[in-house]
């Protein structure tokens, strides 16, 4: 379903922002906001996997004829992961609209740059996962994503921020920065290569897992748990058998948290398995929380997460909230 449907009843090396203030929903469509020609940004990470794996400068051509093709102006920018932040301020700042193309970091910092601004970000799907572009309902093939987003309509939606950094997607402790660390020691040339990678370090660090000991304060509630693996989470994850886990659109104005409640490996494995079945909230080996901010306490003064995909050492305790609304993005009509 599209990005209008009704609600149901790392980080480059450019760096990051701080979150914004909150925001009220509205959407409308991209034509009825503009009324005619838009003038719209691309701006491409060529250091990213996709783009560098690929034709970047095909695929740029490919994403500026089909703006054109709608009569729309495109202004497309084939940057270095180094000069991303800027040259999305910039975009934002000299456009009608943005699409961006990128890893989860590139999306994440893209997410922060426009937060609380007027300009709208199209989410182009060339990650891995594209997990992001999946909550929002965009097709997964380039041309598609493309066609759908200049002829959509503008949403705003929630982001999440921790200690600081904007998150989109998730913020994870415990086993999966482990296994994204242990991923990016390897060497790989293709998103295929990329997720073999990710099972192999899987499987070698589940049998030997983390053991956190946390405090958390969620809204009003105080518990203390042990757990081997933890995510926060932009807005619950939608229930889906065999999806991948995203959000049905990021709008609840909610954090969920996840965290394992064993750290044997084979019940982290069966965790893992029902997971893979879409079973979140409803998973037997998981505790489940919802709340607007959670902090969390931990014997360390440091601990290794990752945002959004991306590695950061982040200071004790984590303070995570949700900012309903502050992220005017571009989805399917």
């Amino acid at each position: 379903m599209a990005c209008s449907r009704p609600r149901s009843p790392r980080k480059p090396s450019g760096g990051r922002r701080r979150g914004r203030e909150l925001f009220a929903q509205f959407r409308v469509t991209v034509h009825e906001a503009e009324g005619g020609i838009l003038n719209i940004g691309v701006v491409l990470n060529r250091d990213s996997g996709t783009l560098r794996d690929g034709d970047a400068e095909k695929m740029a051509e490919t994403i500026a004829e089909i703006v054109r093709t709608h009569h729309h102006s495109a202004d497309v920018k084939l940057v270095a992961g180094s000069e991303i932040e800027a040259a999305l301020a910039a975009a934002r700042k000299s456009h009608d609209a943005v699409l961006v193309g990128g890893g989860d970091g590139t999306i994440s910092t893209a997410a922060a740059v426009f937060a609380g601004h007027k300009t709208a970000l199209g989410i182009l799907p060339l990650g891995t996962m594209n997990l992001f572009a999946r909550a929002l309902a965009i097709p997964l093939k380039l041309e598609d994503a493309v066609t759908a987003l200049v002829t959509g309509e503008t949403r705003r939606i929630d982001v999440g921020e921790v200690n600081g950094e904007i998150f989109v997607h998730h913020v994870t402790l415990g086993l999966h920065p482990r296994i994204v660390a242990g991923r990016e020691k390897q060497s790989y040339r293709s998103r295929l290569g990329k997720k073999l990678a990710g099972l192999r370090t899987w499987w070698k660090l589940v049998r030997q897992a983390p053991r956190l000991r946390l405090r958390l304060e969620f809204d009003k509630e105080r518990l203390s748990l042990r757990t081997a693996s933890l995510i926060i989470a932009n807005n619950p994850f939608v229930e889906k058998l065999g999806g991948l886990p995203h959000s049905e659109v990021p709008d609840q104005g909610k954090l969920a948290v996840y965290a394992a409640q064993t750290r044997d490996w084979k019940e982290l494995l069966a965790m893992s398995a029902q997971a893979g079945l879409g079973k979140w909230e409803s998973n037997s080996r998981l505790d489940f929380l919802e709340g607007r901010q959670v902090v969390i306490h931990a014997q360390r003064r440091k601990l290794l997460v990752s945002v959004d995909g991306e590695l950061i050492h982040l200071a004790t305790p984590l303070k995570a909230r949700i900012l309903p609304g502050s992220l005017q993005v571009l989805c399917p009509a």
